[in-house]
C-alpha cells in the first residue's frame, strides 16, 4: 500500500536479465570499502529453499534510521552533541519506522543474504544473455558529496538489468554523511573549515583518498586484491563473476564529487579504464578566500595549487598528463548554469579532444533538471534515466538518444555544446 502511494521505477529497470542481484560487501581493515554490487541473475526455481529469496531494499540493511541521523549531522546539530545524542537521534529512529522509503523494495532484485540464496540464485553469463564475447562490462561507481553507496540505487540497478556488473563504493574518506567501519563504529561527515579558514588541501587529499579506494575497488573486484573477511556466500558469487571480467572492459563512473573521483582515478591509471561517465561533475573549486583551480587539479595534468600558507616551495603530487581516456560527461541544467564550474567541465573534455584522433569525450545538458535530480533514490528522477541512453561499445561511448528532441547548441568558451531534451518512456 506505502509503495503504490509513490512512483515506481519499475518501468526503468528494463533489460534481457531476469532479476538483479544484489550483494552488500562491507568493508574490511585495510583498504576495501563497503561496497554494494549489483548483477544480472537468474533464479533456478527447481531449488526449494527454506528461506522464501527477498527483494533488495534501498537501504543496506535497512538502515533507514542510520542514514538520517548522518544527514542530522550535517544539517542541524553534530552527533557529539547532546541535542543530537538524546533528541534528534530517538526523534529519527522513531520517524524512521513511518519513513515511506524504509519499506520500498527495488523492483526485479533479489537480495543475496547467505549461502542458502547462492544455491537459487546464480550470476547470468554474458553468453546466457545473449551477448557476444565472453566478458562483461563492470561500472565502478562512486557516490557524491555527503552521499552513500545507496544513493544511485535506481541507475545501478537498471546497468545491472541490461547486463553489467555493477560495483558501488561507499567511500570512508569522510565525505559520506555516515559510513559503516569495519570495527563495527561509523564515520560521520568530516565538517571542514570555511570562509577565510578554509584549506583547498582538504578536498584535495580527501579526493586522492576517495581515488585510491575507486582503484582499489576495482582491483578487489578483479580478484587482484585480499579477499580476507568476505563471507561464503560473498565468495561465492564473485567466484562465479570474477572470471567473465576483464581489464578491457572497466568503465569508471561517478556523480558530482563522485564524477571528480571517477576522473581522477581515471587519469591516475588510466590502463585500467574503457572511457568514463562523469555525472553532473564537481570540477571546479572556489572559496571566499580567494582559492581557485580546476578539480582535481591533476585531471587536468596541473599540480596542487599554492597556498599563501604554504611554508614549502612544493608540494608532492604525482605528475600526470591529465584525463585521457574516452568520456562521457553528463550535466544538469543548474550546473551547466555556473560559469565557472562548467567552463572547467569544457576544458576537461577539450582537452580529451585535442590528444585523440576522434571526439573522445562528448558533453550532454538535460535541460529543466537541477543537481540532484541525478540522485534516483526514492522516485523515478533524471539519474534512473541515464541508465536508458548510456550504453558502452568496445572503444569509446555512444549516446543511445532514445525518444529525444534537439533543442539546438550551447556555446560555451568557444565550445559548442549540444543540447538534448529527454522524455519519459
Amino acid at each position: 500500500m506505502i509503495a503504490n502511494l509513490f512512483y515506481s521505477p519499475r518501468q526503468l529497470i528494463v533489460g534481457d536479465a531476469q532479476l538483479v542481484g544484489v550483494l552488500d560487501i562491507p568493508g574490511n581493515h585495510s583498504e576495501r570499502p563497503p561496497i554494494r554490487l549489483y548483477f544480472p541473475a537468474t533464479v533456478d526455481e527447481t531449488i526449494n529453499t527454506k528461506k522464501k529469496l527477498k527483494q533488495a531494499r534501498y537501504f543496506v540493511d535497512n538502515r533507514a534510521a542510520y542514514v538520517l541521523q548522518g544527514f542530522a549531522h550535517i544539517g542541524f546539530a553534530r552527533h557529539t552533541t547532546k541535542f543530537h545524542r538524546f533528541v534528534l537521534r530517538p526523534l529519527l529512529w522513531l520517524l524512521s519506522f513511518m519513513f515511506p522509503p524504509r519499506w520500498l523494495k527495488i523492483p526485479d532484485t533479489v537480495l543475496i543474504r547467505n549461502n542458502v540464496d547462492t544455491e537459487a540464485v546464480k550470476y547470468t553469463t554474458p553468453k546466457l544473455l545473449g551477448k557476444d564475447g565472453q566478458y562483461q562490462n563492470l561500472v565502478v561507481f562512486s557516490h557524491g558529496l555527503t552521499g552513500t553507496g545507496e544513493e544511485n540505487t535506481v541507475l545501478c540497478t537498471s546497468l545491472a538489468k541490461r547486463g553489467y556488473v555493477v560495483c558501488s563504493i561507499h567511500h570512508r574518506d569522510g565525505s559520506s554523511s555516515r559510513v559503516p567501519l569495519s570495527d563495527g563504529s561509523c564515520l560521520f561527515y568530516q565538517h571542514f573549515p570555511t570562509g577565510e579558514d578554509y584549506d583547498p588541501k582538504h578536498r584535495l587529499e580527501q579526493v586522492n583518498v576517495r581515488a585510491q579506494e575507486f582503484l582499489y575497488s576495482t582491483a578487489f573486484m578483479m580478484g587482484l586484491e585480499d579477499d580476507h573477511g568476505l563471507t561464503d556466500h560473498a565468495q561465492s558469487i564473485l567466484n562465479q563473476i570474477r572470471p567473465h571480467l576483464s581489464r578491457d572492459h572497466i568503465v569508471g563512473a561517478g556523480f558530482s564529487y563522485g564524477a571528480a573521483t571517477t576522473s581522477l582515478a581515471a587519469t591516475l591509471k588510466p590502463q585500467q579504464f574503457k572511457c568514463a561517465i562523469l555525472l553532473d561533475p564537481w570540477l571546479h573549486n572556489y572559496s571566499s578566500k580567494g582559492h581557485e583551480f580546476d578539480f582535481p587539479p591533476e585531471s587536468f595534468g596541473n599540480a596542487w595549487p599554492q597556498t599563501k600558507d604554504d611554508d614549502s616551495k612544493e608540494i608532492d603530487t604525482p605528475k600526470t598528463d591529465g584525463l585521457n581516456v574516452p568520456t562521457i560527461i553528463i550535466n544538469s541544467a543548474q550546473f551547466a548554469g555556473y560559469t565557472k564550474l562548467y567552463g572547467a567541465t569544457t576544458r576537461l573534455a577539450k582537452q580529451i579532444n585535442d590528444r585523440n584522433m576522434e571526439d573522445s569525450a562528448e558533453m550532454h545538458i538535460i535541460p529543466d533538471s537541477t543537481h540532484q535530480n541525478f540522485v534516483g533514490k526514492y522516485s523515478c528522477i533524471v539519474g534512473a534515466c541515464l541508465s536508458f541512453f548510456v550504453a558502452i561499445t568496445a572503444n569509446h561511448i555512444l549516446i543511445y538518444h532514445h525518444r529525444y528532441n534537439t533543442l539546438g547548441t550551447k556555446t560555451v568558451g568557444g565550445e559548442t555544446i549540444r543540447i538534448w531534451r529527454y522524455r519519459w518512456l
